[in-house]
């Protein structure tokens, strides 16, 4: 979970855009590409008025325009912020130690979860600029694959201090193809991956991990929806010396903040759904 500052905020952020019904957005002014293309047909056919299809064309290059420069600037910022936090990606190629870095897996575990809602959040954006819900599912899911991409290579497969990451890489793919999975297959609509913390009141530790005691704190959570109730198998690390982590299992039973409300105001859940990340609950340590 060492890039869990930047790309967790990055999907903070994202979700937050994109799932805010209420806030102005270049979707009101647009169309779904595939509707622009058949009205371009149908004002031919009809000889409507060509200017208004061509100023229809314009702004949707417009919009394509304002999303290659929101990536552009969005990639230098990211890039930046990651060399700041863990140095610059100035050295040789080589493989990171995943075997051997006193996480037990947990990194990769991060990196899943993170790679999963990077997808969820970059469809819902892309669905709300216009796009068709099939090609919102498509371009979130190679957004978010891309992205996680970059972080193994260049960025920490040149970096001394980290190293490219197979299984880093690997739990990425997972999270994506989960993430897109779901988005077509109703039969997954209740399943989940979520977060939890264990203690917000450690002295000396911050809210994203930054060192191994750090990343102990965190639990990650398949999960199940049930009406308001959500089930939850959990997996966590925690070590009695300073190095060495042992892995933890956890079954528990919460809810979410969206899940909560959802009986009482479907639309005020939907629009605060990013926050169904963080699972709260009572669980029990089984391993």
């Amino acid at each position: 979970m060492r890039h869990a500052t930047v790309i967790l905020l990055i999907y903070i952020g994202l979700a937050t855009g994109a799932y805010c019904g209420q806030t102005p957005n270049p979707a009101i002014y647009v169309f779904d590409l595939q509707t622009l293309s058949h009205s371009y047909v149908s004002a031919l056919q009809s000889q409507a008025d060509p200017a208004k299809v061509e100023e229809e064309q314009r702004v949707r290059w417009y919009i394509y325009g304002g999303i290659g420069g929101v990536h552009t600037v969005g990639s230098v910022i990211a890039y930046n912020r990651l060399t700041k936090l863990w140095g610059a990606s100035n050295g040789k190629f080589h493989f990171k130690d995943e075997f051997h870095d006193q996480l037990a897996f947990n990194d990769e575990v991060s990196h899943l979860l993170i790679s999963y809602k990077l997808t969820q959040s970059f469809s819902s954006l892309y669905r709300r600029l216009g796009f068709s819900t099939k090609r919102g599912h498509i371009l979130g899911a190679l957004e978010s694959a891309l992205i996680m991409t970059a972080v193994e290579f260049p960025v920490d497969a040149f970096n001394p201090n980290q190293g490219f990451g197979m299984t880093d890489l690997v739990a990425d793919y997972l999270g994506v193809g989960l993430a897109y999975w779901k988005s077509v297959d109703s039969r997954l609509s209740d399943f989940d991956i979520k977060l939890s913390i264990k203690s917000f009141s450690r002295q000396g530790e911050r809210v994203l991990g930054y060192d191994n005691r750090d990343y102990d704190n965190y639990i990650y959570w398949l999960t199940y929806r049930y009406k308001f109730a959500v089930l939850g198998t959990g997996y966590g690390t925690t070590r009695s010396k300073l190095i060495e982590p042992e892995p933890q299992i956890f079954l528990g039973i919460g809810t979410t903040i969206p899940d909560l409300l959802r009986p009482v105001s479907s639309k005020l859940a939907e629009k605060l759904k990013p926050l169904e990340l963080y699972y709260f609950n009572f669980r029990l340590n089984v391993i």
